[in-house]
């Protein structure tokens, strides 16, 4: 999956979805009465951005008034219940065995996840009767491309492909619009900020009505910075992440700990250690334009690290460029 994750989005129809958002920005803050949700703004471009690489379709939430459409809402309900689903996994399983009537009269914050279970089951299904043609809409590999029929193993169950169609879009679009909104957040809060990077953009990009690539755009010193301070307060997954000690892991904290032995390890704590990142609990994007950065870039893990990490990375980094280059060149 991990090629059609990590694809640049410059020429993959990312213009056009972020020339709209700009659009409806534009038309609200034109509109006194109306506030501008950018939480929800950005959730809608995110979510029409990774069901592209998906399903070789976007759902076209910006399309949808006052940013309501369904797969939004479903997204955020399920998100609430993960945190009651860690800590009480069998209730999940409960649910799942229920009848549908009977689950949403028990438990009816489950709405949104059985919306979406039923939305992805009717995607896939789709995608699987038209395969492959169905996925000559798009110019790119798109994940489906590779689950529907992998070179490798066997063809995948109706339920693993759901599973992993909940995975992607909430991983895909949630972390994504947390961390734009988080970043715009402090931004437009420290007006020094805003001012180097809108100067910074304005002189590298002059003609903001020509698109800006994502190679020209990550070679800009201060919006790097700001997006890395950005990835350091925004945690995408804060519980720690379980690990399995191996035969020939190192001592940890001084502990030579048995195989086998269950260790976790937050992002949270990483990026806030005092003795890594001075002041860690300010914003401060001039931290990353330092001579020597290399210890902070080590300790960095917003993907986390490793065979583990996050097969999205790529195209996550590309969103975050495109997306801060797009809104502080044309909104100063």
């Amino acid at each position: 999956m991990a090629p059609a994750l990590n694809e640049g989005l410059a020429k993959r129809g990312f213009n056009t979805k972020v020339d709209k958002l700009l659009h409806i920005l534009e038309e609200r803050h034109n509109s006194p009465s109306t506030s501008i949700p950018m939480s929800v703004s950005y959730h809608s471009l995110t979510t029409d951005l990774i069901t592209s690489y998906c399903f070789a379709e976007s759902t076209n939430t910006l399309d949808i008034p006052n940013f309501s459409h369904p797969l939004l809402e479903g997204v955020q309900e399920v998100v609430k219940g993960l945190w009651v689903q860690r800590y009480f996994p069998f209730i999940n399983r409960l649910a799942m065995g229920l009848p549908k009537s009977m689950l949403l009269r028990l438990l009816p914050e489950f709405k949104g996840f059985v919306e979406m279970q039923e939305g992805f089951s009717t995607k896939i299904t789709e995608l699987r009767k038209e395969f492959p043609e169905g996925f000559n809409k798009v110019d790119h590999e798109t994940v489906y491309h590779h689950l529907i029929e992998p070179k490798n193993q066997a063809r995948p169950t109706m339920k693993s492909l759901v599973s992993e169609a909940f995975t992607l879009v909430i991983a895909g679009s949630d972390t994504v619009a947390h961390a734009c909104t988080l970043g715009t957040f402090y931004v437009l809060k420290e007006a020094h900020i805003r001012r180097k990077l809108t100067e910074e953009l304005e002189e590298a990009w002059p003609d903001k009505g020509t698109p800006m690539s994502y190679a020209k755009l990550e070679k800009l010193p201060y919006l790097s910075a700001v997006i890395k301070e950005t990835l350091r307060f925004s945690i995408g997954v804060v519980h720690p992440l379980p690990r399995i000690i191996g035969n020939e892991t190192p001592a940890i904290a001084g502990l030579k700990l048995p195989p086998g032995t269950i260790v976790g390890m937050s992002a949270l704590f990483l990026h806030m250690n005092p003795d890594v990142f001075e002041d860690p609990f300010t914003f401060n994007p001039d931290r990353w334009l330092a001579e020597d950065t290399a210890e902070m870039i080590h300790d960095l893990a917003p993907f986390s690290k490793g065979p583990r990490m996050c097969i999205g990375f790529g195209l996550a980094w590309c969103e975050l460029y495109l997306i801060f280059a797009n809104i502080f060149r044309n909104w100063t």
